[in-house]
């Protein structure tokens, strides 16, 4: 009888011994598994950059680059006819009219059409028939030579206005008579000319109803409703109408 309550007392304190020692390696491999994963997510983050030396590094050669040669690489367009409609993304309204030989920065060409920059606002759509890639150049001093030849009385001091900022212009010439704007520039009027104006930034100089003159150089597109001729970095413009016609001097 007591050599059978001692082996039942032994076999219950040896099951209680395995329930505990079991629920301990239960404990120490639980806790073991969370070590490690703390211990992974710590070495995943030790796998990216301690300081920002890459980062300064890509960026450090990227400056290196010429700060224009995005803008010389650019894909740049001439309107091959005046008046050419300039339409918005749905591609019905008209929101500028566009000069022969303007320039503009091609973005994209879609079903026909040239989505351009017009100016740092704003984009536009002409057609695809109505632009070219190809502008054959004279010299500058040509194309100025052919200015002076059919407006005579204007001053060289023109030279110096185009490209520069309106303000430094007007601090010279003092405030125009009137103002006129379209979507893509502003038109300063004085004695005798106008200032176009593009982002603040003096474009071009019109003189109107001029006398109908040719100047002695063969032009780089010649229609019935306008003359172009492209230099190095100006270009001079000629639309006839009525017996006269409007000169322009331009910026490229």
């Amino acid at each position: 009888m007591n050599g059978g309550r001692l082996s039942r007392a032994t076999t219950r304190k040896r099951k209680r011994v395995f329930r505990i020692t079991t629920a301990l390696a239960l404990m120490l491999a639980l806790i073991g598994i969370i070590a490690f994963a703390a211990l992974f997510d710590k070495k995943q983050d030790s796998a990216l950059p301690e300081s920002d030396e890459i980062a300064t590094e890509m960026v450090d050669s990227e400056s290196e680059q010429p700060a224009d040669a995005e803008k010389e690489s650019a894909d740049k367009i001439y309107i091959g006819q005046p008046y050419t409609k300039v339409y918005a993304d749905d591609r019905v309204t008209v929101v500028y009219e566009a000069d022969l030989g303007d320039r503009f920065e091609r973005l994209e060409t879609v079903s026909g059409f040239v989505k351009v920059q017009l100016n740092e606002r704003l984009t536009g759509w002409v057609t695809e028939e109505s632009v070219t890639t190809e502008a054959t150049a004279l010299s500058d001093d040509e194309v100025i030579a052919a200015w002076q030849q059919v407006v005579p009385n204007a001053s060289e001091s023109v030279l110096d206005w185009i490209g520069k900022d309106l303000e430094n212009v007007r601090t010279e010439h003092g405030s125009p008579s009137a103002v006129q704007r379209d979507q893509v520039n502003e038109y300063h009027f004085y004695d005798g000319f106008f200032l176009m104006v593009r982002d603040q930034k003096v474009r071009a100089v019109d003189w109107d109803k001029q006398a109908t003159a040719t100047p002695d150089l063969q032009p780089t597109r010649e229609q019935a409703t306008g003359i172009w001729f492209e230099g190095e970095t100006v270009q001079l413009k000629l639309f006839p109408y009525s017996g006269v016609m409007r000169v322009r001097l331009e910026q490229k």
